[in-house]
């Protein structure tokens, strides 16, 4: 028997003589001492534990104080969102939605929740739904889609929508969560600008079709003027040769006279010989078939053998490849690029000229490099035009149309030109050409 036991088993025989009228013995002096301090002690634990109690009811109401904070904030966040929130079970019964996806489709929430979702989708969209909502639970993996929903008052609705399946330890067992947001805005200012394209197109192929037209109208027009004006020329010629042979001899004035006008009238055949050229550069027909460059260059070597007679030219070149284009366009492109090269160094004292190759995915670029005259690269964009010329006659001859049919026949296979040089230091001259050419007739 312990301390504390005794005292009680006193104090239960002083109870028991007490209901019985009987005089209870009194207890030892000692076990009464022992009794109080033992009293005093569970006193005090009762108070301690009274404050512990006290203090964790303080912390259990702060906690659910935060807690409920929390949760308002939670549910001010999920109903005030600017995304729609929902949960779907297999079935695509909605289980739980805010009132953004409700606002979305004009419903209010207690007939919205509990109902299928597909009945809210767009009938041209349910079959994408299905199947995506099956694939979503099968293979939990967030999917993303665009889907068109079916609003209350019969209008409709374009929404992407982010779907991710959770286990909740709901009854129903796991759950889609799916977010929506409305890009209703978005959809229609592409269809906009679908609409403008469209008609910008239409616009931009009728434009494109009446300046061919225009074009072809003005070439037509120019090489007729050219033609035109060949007979003119050659009576020219004609008369003032007949007076240069006249007997007796005109003057000495005379024979100067026309000295200028033989020269002149030459000077102008050559300028319409070469709009003509322009002319067929522009309006010829072009057939695609496989163009083997080298040989192209082989060709072009041997028509320019008598310009090369008594010089030693060194005309070299990069493996040339085979290229989609129309055999005489690239003829002609080399034609004139080599012979610019060839008037470039005529007064070269080992005069060279190469033609370098690069293969880039979209095209290939061809490089004609000289050691010849070079030029001035604030007149590069002239060097491309019709009789535009950098160079006086006498270092470099010809009427100046060579390098702007080359820009035309390149153009006309879908291709770019351009040029690099320093005065003095030769030039570059660049053809870049599409590997599947967009060709112009």
């Amino acid at each position: 028997m312990t301390k504390v036991d005794k005292p009680q088993e006193t104090l239960r025989d002083h109870a028991e003589a007490h209901l019985h009228g009987q005089t209870p013995p009194v207890p030892p002096p000692d076990d009464l001492h022992t009794l109080l301090r033992e009293l005093q002690t569970q006193r005090h634990e009762l108070q301690v534990h009274q404050i512990e109690l006290q203090l964790q009811n303080e912390e259990l109401r702060r906690a659910n104080e935060e807690l409920e904070e929390l949760r308002a904030r939670y549910t001010d966040l999920f109903e005030l969102a600017p995304v729609g929130y929902l949960t779907l079970d297999r079935q695509g019964i909605v289980q739980e939605a805010n009132l953004t996806v409700c606002a979305m489709l004009g419903v209010r929430r207690e007939l919205f929740v509990s109902r299928r979702f597909p009945l809210f989708v767009a009938q041209e969209s349910r079959s994408h739904f299905s199947l995506l909502l099956r694939r979503v639970f099968e293979l939990p993996d967030k999917r993303v889609a665009e889907l068109t929903l079916e609003r209350a008052g019969g209008e409709t609705c374009h929404v992407q929508i982010e779907c991710v399946v959770a286990d909740t330890g709901d009854q129903h067992g796991p759950l889609c969560r799916m977010a929506l947001m409305d890009i209703t805005a978005q959809r229609r200012a592409q269809d906009a600008v679908m609409r403008l394209n469209q008609t910008l197109e239409e616009r931009v192929e009728e434009r494109t079709a009446r300046l061919r037209e225009l074009g072809g109208e003005f070439e037509r027009f120019a090489q007729s003027i050219a033609q035109d004006l060949l007979s003119p020329l050659r009576h020219i010629t004609s008369f003032a040769t007949l007076l240069q042979q006249e007997d007796p001899p005109v003057s000495e004035a005379g024979r100067r006279h026309l000295s200028a006008i033989l020269s002149s009238a030459a000077r102008m055949n050559t300028l319409v010989g070469a709009l003509i050229d322009v002319s067929r550069a522009s309006n010829s027909r072009m057939r695609l078939t496989q163009v083997d460059l080298g040989r192209v260059l082989k060709e072009v070597r041997k028509e320019l053998l008598p310009r090369m007679e008594g010089r030693e030219v060194a005309l070299t070149h990069d493996a040339l490849p085979t290229v989609s284009s129309d055999g005489t366009t690239m003829q002609l492109i080399f034609l004139h690029v080599l012979d610019n090269a060839l008037k470039a160094t005529r007064a070269s004292e080992r005069p060279q000229i190469h033609v370098t190759v690069q293969d880039t995915p979209p095209e290939y670029i061809l490089g004609v490099r000289d050691n010849g005259l070079g030029f001035n690269m604030r007149y590069r964009d002239k060097l491309f035009e019709v009789f535009k010329k950098v160079h006086s006659e006498r270092d470099f001859p010809g009427a100046g149309v060579g390098l702007a049919v080359v820009r035309r026949l390149v153009a006309r296979v879908g291709g770019r030109v351009w040029a690099d040089g320093r005065v003095g230091e030769g030039a570059t001259f660049w053809l870049a050409l599409p590997k599947q050419p967009p060709v112009l007739d």
